[in-house]
Order: structure tokens, then C-alpha cells, then sequence
């Protein structure tokens, strides 16, 4: 890091002790001055170690951004640049008006200026501030919010709300609520402006639901609107906004499989099987499937079907007439963009972005204790699942443990506990812990026979540094590169996922390798400011409006 960064770096007042006007515990602020201290001794290692414990332990948004701060200035001192860029975004995502992260990132924009265009627009800066007056407006449409949600597509939206007006637009999420099918539960205000629909069971139609996100985004006024999260009501929705320029944001195979978004289908005689077609191309056999098929899927599935329409001929047409009219039709892998390309020529392949903050790197020393001395398999998903493929790990791990045992099958299913030998469940994990266990395991294990459409789990694992064994199925084949960040293995197939697993056990250097490469990947294709900078911001112009683009698109039209 250049003596102005270092110099920016203790501009930090250690007095008084208070973040946002409220004092912080005293042992806190104690050990956060003596990481000060570290860090400025050069004791780089033992800093890291430190700001880590704290990150932990620290409810205070505005002492977290500091600690990123920091972390992201010994980056810049090693440096690693790049790094140290998402570090200080990372900062300004806890709290935007952090001085010192605005400081440092304007000053590591100076260093990097001379860099080549191509490496200085893949890291380009979110503006952190809040919307400027005359800032773009962006309505977030989406049918299916809850929040807390695990689910990605929630996820996704809520994160793409922030980053969003992060970067200086004016962002505003409009999403239904509906108690009898349990969407908008969102008992606590998300951090951003957003607006509830409420429905009760007579105004619960297409129609009702066209009019009512007409209504409600006519008064804000948007210059785009991005509809995400809302499966087969995606076209419907777009008719509705129609009069704005509009992105249909694809998180999984919704409109192109309407029976279940993975295109899997199951027989009784022989099980699970993949669906080599979809809805565009296919409207009758699609059709004839959920008319014969419709039961096997979840109850939500089935009423938003019957809701939506799909399987008629109108269905189809306004699903035709959302893609091809949409100004832009984002999809998270190249498979999907080959399905999509002859209905639109505005798709595009825009992975999903990640929260770089819930993965500080480098990772503190102590998040990579490991209690039982043994290689941690970490599945990360619902284990009743059965297109999860927990059932086909087991059966691998099974086929391993006869000849060795120094491994243990991490998986969040409940309840808590050991399971049998070689198997242990830690219960669901929150979007907060689930880091800690990634770090924790040796790689990351998604034996999906399923139509995953990115694995989001998997970015979630290069993001903290694991390598991932991942079925070549969907998405997974572009989101993991096999033999580089991962291995893939065939889909359903536990002697070959066995054989995977045990090249990784067998190489801890292999492991090593990997994980860093995987961290690489996610720093440069999956982080967020990456994500908006390259999509996005291309996509919805400059956060501030010209004159003539606020007199083009008018509100309330």
C-alpha cells in the first residue's frame, strides 16, 4: 500500500469509543486498537487473527466496516489490489458513509489509474452514497419474496436491491404479500425502500395482481424495472410494465420448465430422469407434462401454475411477447442463453452476484479449526431432499469409509447430531454461519441430480476459499472449472463421486490449489460491484439521468 493509504489508514480515531452514536462493549474497542497496533507494527498475521475474532463478535455495522477497512488496507500492503478494492466496498457495504473506506477506495482509484482499461473496468468502484437527486430510478418487481429467506432467488433479489443503490440508483422493491401461500412474510423492514402488496383471497387474480403492480410502480416512476423471483408469473408481471423498459432477471430454468424449474422429471418404475426440453420450443409437450405430471411437484408450484395460466395458448403468446420485448433477458449460465437466444436478441449470461463481506479473505486463522481432527464433506442443502442428491453422497462416503477413515460427512440436516459413523448433522445454517462451515470442511460436496441452473453453494465455497465436487449437470458444468476450482462427477453416480472425493482427500495440496483458484474466480466473476459494473450498469445507464433519458421515460405513464 502507497504511505498516503497507510496514511488515510490511521486517520481512524481510536476516541471516543461510540459507532453510530452508540458506545461499543469496552473489551471490543479495546481489541479492535490493538489490531490497530498489530497492523501498524507490520505484524500482519497477527492483525488478521484479531480483526477476524472481532468481525465475529461485533454486532456494530460501523466497527465492522472498519475492521473490512482495515483487513482491506493489509491487502493493498501485500499488494493485492484487487483484493484490497473489494475489502473497501465490502466496508462502505456495512456502513456507506464509512470516511475511511471512501478515503482509501478514491486513493486506490488513483494507483490503479494507470493499470490496463480491461482490469480497471472488471474491479470498477461502486459508488457507495446514497442516490443523488435526479438518480435513475430501478423498480425491483418480484412475486415470491420472504425475508430471512435461504432460498436464492430471495437472496438474490435482496442483494441486488442493495448493490444496486449502493452503486447510486434509486432502487425500490415492490413484492406481494399473501399469508394463505406464505409469500411476503418479511416480519422485520429490509434495509432498503420497498413497498408490500397486500392481497386478500378476493383481489388474489391475474388480473388483480396486473393492476395492482401497475399501480404501485406508476406512483414511483422508474426508468427500468428488473422482475425477478417470480417463476411462471414472470410474463404476466412484464405485461403489466410493459410501458417501461423492463429486465427479466432468470435465476433458475423458471418459463423454460414450468413443472418444476429444473426440468427432472420422475417414473415410478425407474426414478429420476432429465427433461432435454423446454417451454419455448415446446409448448404442447411441455403442456401435456404438467397436465400429467403436475402432482408430483410442491403445492406453491401448482397454484402459481393454475394462477398464472401456463399450458394455454394465451399463456404462451404473452410469454412470447415478455422475452422478445424485454430489454434485456438475463440468464445465469450459457446453456440458458442458448434455449433463450431464437425468442430475443437482448440475452445475456449475468451470473448472479455474491456479498464479498460475508467472506473476508484473508480468512482468519481460526475459522479453519477443525474439532474433529478429520477432512470435513460439507453438504450444504435440504438432505430430504432427494434431487439434492444427499442420498448418492452417502451411499459414496459409505463405498470410502471401508478403507479409510479419516474423513467426516458435514451435512445441515436436522436434528443436530451424530448420525452414524462417518456422518454428523449441524442443522440448518443461516446465511451469517454457513461461511464458518465452508471454511471449516475441506471441500464442498453437490451431488445434485438436479437442473441447477448456477449452484450458488458452490460460488459460496470458491468465495471462501474450498474446492467443490459437483455433479456435470446444468449450470454447475460453467460455475465450477473442473480441475481447476473443482472436480465434476456424473450425476447420480456414487462410485464415480467417491473416486472424486478421494483425489481431493488424497491431495492437500491439490485442496490448497484449488481453493485459491476458486477464490480467484469468485473475486473476478462473482462479486458483486464485478457483477453490476459488468451487467448491469451497461444495461440501466448511469446512475444519474441525462435530461433527455428523464424526458423519454416520463412517470406515471
Amino acid at each position: 500500500m502507497t504511505a498516503r493509504h497507510k496514511k488515510s489508514k490511521r486517520k481512524m480515531k481510536p476516541e471516543p469509543v461510540a459507532f453510530n452514536g452508540i458506545p461499543t462493549e469496552a473489551s471490543l474497542c479495546i481489541d479492535y486498537l490493538r489490531a490497530c497496533k498489530l497492523a501498524e507494527q507490520n505484524r500482519s498475521e497477527e492483525a488478521q487473527s484479531l480483526y477476524g475474532h472481532l468481525a465475529k463478535a461485533t454486532t456494530d455495522l460501523a466497527l465492522r466496516a472498519l475492521i473490512e477497512n482495515d483487513l482491506a488496507a493489509l491487502a493493498a500492503c501485500s499488494g493485492d489490489l484487487a483484493l484490497a478494492r473489494i475489502g473497501f466496498q465490502s466496508a462502505l457495504a456495512f456502513d456507506g458513509v464509512c470516511a475511511t473506506a471512501l478515503a482509501n477506495l478514491a486513493m486506490l482509484d488513483e494507483d490503479l489509474a494507470s493499470v490496463q482499461a480491461d482490469e480497471v473496468s472488471s474491479h470498477a468502484p461502486v459508488a457507495p452514497t446514497g442516490p443523488p437527486p435526479g438518480a435513475t430510478r430501478v423498480a425491483l418487481v418480484s412475486f415470491l419474496f420472504n425475508w430471512p429467506s435461504t432460498g436464492g432467488g430471495n437472496v438474490h433479489t435482496y442483494e441486488l436491491a442493495q448493490f444496486l443503490g449502493r452503486a447510486g440508483y434509486e432502487v425500490k422493491h415492490f413484492y406481494v404479500r399473501f399469508p394463505p401461500w406464505e409469500i411476503g412474510n418479511v416480519p422485520t423492514p429490509v434495509p432498503y425502500p420497498s413497498q408490500a402488496l397486500v392481497f386478500d383471497e378476493d383481489g388474489w387474480t391475474a388480473v388483480g395482481i396486473q393492476n395492482r403492480f401497475r399501480a404501485a410502480v406508476d406512483v414511483f416512476g422508474p426508468d427500468h424495472v428488473i422482475i425477478t423471483d417470480s417463476w411462471n408469473i414472470k410474463p404476466l408481471l412484464a405485461e403489466a410494465l410493459n410501458h417501461y423498459p423492463y429486465i427479466l432477471r432468470f435465476q433458475a430454468l423458471e418459463c423454460l420448465c414450468p413443472l418444476n424449474n429444473v426440468r427432472l422429471l420422475f417414473e415410478e418404475d425407474t426414478g429420476f430422469r432429465q427433461c432435454p426440453l423446454h417451454q419455448f420450443a415446446n409448448p404442447n409437450e411441455c403442456g401435456a407434462c404438467v397436465h400429467e405430471r403436475g402432482h408430483q411437484s410442491g403445492s406453491l408450484h401448482q397454484a402459481e401454475r393454475a394462477l398464472s395460466g401456463v399450458g394455454s395458448q394465451k399463456y404462451y403468446d404473452c410469454l412470447l411477447s415478455a422475452v422478445r420485448g424485454a430489454e434485456a433477458a438475463l440468464v445465469v449460465n450459457p446453456l440458458m442463453e442458448a434455449m433463450l437466444s431464437p425468442y430475443t436478441k437482448h440475452v445475456r449470461v449475468a451470473t448472479a452476484g455474491m456479498d464479498a463481506a460475508r467472506f473476508p479473505w484473508p480468512w482468519p486463522a481460526d475459522g479453519e479449526e477443525r474439532s474433529s481432527g478429520k477432512a470435513g464433506l460439507l453438504f450444504a442443502g435440504l438432505v430430504e431432499e432427494s434431487i439434492k442428491g444427499f442420498g448418492v453422497l452417502h451411499k459414496a462416503c459409505a463405498l470410502l469409509w471401508r478403507r479409510r477413515q479419516d474423513f467426516e460427512l458435514v451435512a445441515t440436516g436436522d436434528p443436530p447430531g451424530q448420525v452414524d459413523e462417518f456422518t454428523r448433522f449441524v442443522g440448518w445454517q443461516t446465511q451469517e454461519e454457513l461461511p464458518r462451515y465452508l471454511r471449516a470442511s475441506a471441500m464442498l460436496v453437490m451431488p445434485t441430480i438436479a437442473q441447477e441452473a448456477l449452484g450458488r453453494t458452490a460460488v459460496e465455497a470458491m468465495a471462501a476459499g474450498r474446492p467443490v465436487v459437483a455433479s456435470r449437470l446444468g449450470g454447475l458444468s460453467f460455475t465450477v472449472a473442473d480441475g481447476a476450482t473443482g472436480l465434476l462427477c456424473e450425476p447420480g453416480d456414487p462410485e464415480d463421486l467417491a473416486r472424486k472425493i478421494e483425489r481431493l482427500l488424497d491431495d492437500p495440496a491439490l485442496r490448497e490449489q484449488m481453493g485459491q483458484a476458486g477464490r480467484r474466480r469468485f473475486e473476478e466473476h462473482y462479486a458483486w460491484p464485478v457483477i453490476i459494473e459488468r451487467h448491469y450498469r451497461p444495461i440501466l445507464g448511469e446512475p444519474v439521468r441525462s435530461s433527455r433519458k428523464a424526458s423519454t421515460h416520463s412517470r406515471g405513464r
